[in-house]
């Protein structure tokens, strides 16, 4: 299997598309992971590479459709790149219009496939395009109070099956960088809320990912506790708008949060079954069924 070349970056990632068809297209014909994290496409998508890292990919509900954040060296630059599933082989990686002479990042699919929302900027602002029968829209961004004033980052938007739309900003009326959410009711202002201190630290919280159904969100944190300098922690919807104190990740050896290094970027693939994450610039990939160990240990200690 050759690699796929990321071209146009101003590093170039030497290599060839597929050559040939492969066996099963999912998720680039990859083995499915278990219940240990294991490096998702190595040599496809996660290419080890001193001037480059792989950041967030986000498959389509269809999963004809991957998109993936290719950061240049000390996050100098950051790309959107696409590929399409046509019968078993994946087209050459190109770089998505809507990321074109942007610095471009981090993208969510919402539920029918028709929008992808996604970050631009350096002071980052969560922009959204719609499908049209000419491929994609032209870039909007999100109105206030998603986004707030071009002295803060808004970025990261996720959001559940019904609509309610999870994202990180670090404007007033927070710790810093913490998880804030909105949902759009009909004939009533937009409201945001920021998730409060059961869920924010002091310390940075960004890179959220909420369940389609609601009932969890991943999310980076640098607070104290961690495995590394940020790790990736998880923490469970009570009802209400009351969520449980948030835990890491690390479960049973699964390979997630091991120290010295980050964690970012929680995905998940479309039939739920396997959540995606980066670390050392490269993709893993593990069972969602570490989600459900988790819950069962959090609900069992009442926390």
């Amino acid at each position: 299997m050759n690699k796929i070349s990321f071209i146009g970056l101003s590093i170039i990632v030497a290599s060839a598309c597929f050559a040939q068809a492969i066996p099963d297209g999912s998720y680039f014909g990859q083995r499915p992971p278990g219940d240990s994290a294991v490096v998702f496409a190595p040599g496809i998508i996660s290419l080890a590479d001193a001037d480059h890292n792989i950041g967030k990919v986000a498959f389509s509900p269809d999963g004809k459709e991957c998109y993936i954040t290719v950061w240049g060296k000390n996050f100098s630059s950051a790309k959107i790149y696409y590929t399409k599933r046509e019968g078993d082989i994946w087209t050459q990686p190109a770089e998505a219009p809507f990321s074109i002479g942007y610095y471009a990042n981090g993208t969510f699919f919402a539920k029918d496939g028709n929008k992808l929302f996604f970050n631009r900027g350096t002071i980052p602002k969560i922009w959204m395009v719609q499908r049209t029968s000419q491929g994609w829209s032209d870039p909007k961004k999100l109105p206030s109070p998603i986004n707030s004033d071009s002295l803060h980052w808004d970025y990261n938007y996720s959001e559940t099956a019904d609509g309610i739309a999870y994202f990180c900003s670090n404007r007033p009326g927070g710790q810093g960088h913490d998880l804030w959410r909105t949902q759009q009711i009909q004939g009533q202002p937009m409201q945001i809320e920021n998730l409060g201190t059961i869920v924010n630290s002091a310390a940075s919280e960004f890179c959220s990912l909420v369940a389609p159904d609601g009932s969890y969100l991943i999310f980076s944190s640098e607070r104290p506790g961690g495995y590394g300098y940020c790790s990736l922690y998880v923490t469970f919807n009570k009802g209400n708008g009351n969520w449980t104190k948030p835990v890491t990740m690390e479960n049973n050896s699964a390979g997630i949060n091991i120290k010295n290094t980050g964690w970012f970027n929680p995905s998940l693939s479309p039939d739920g079954r396997y959540l995606f994450f980066n670390t050392k610039g490269e993709v893993y990939w593990i069972s969602t069924k570490i989600i459900d160990d988790i819950k069962k240990e959090v609900f069992n200690s009442k926390r």
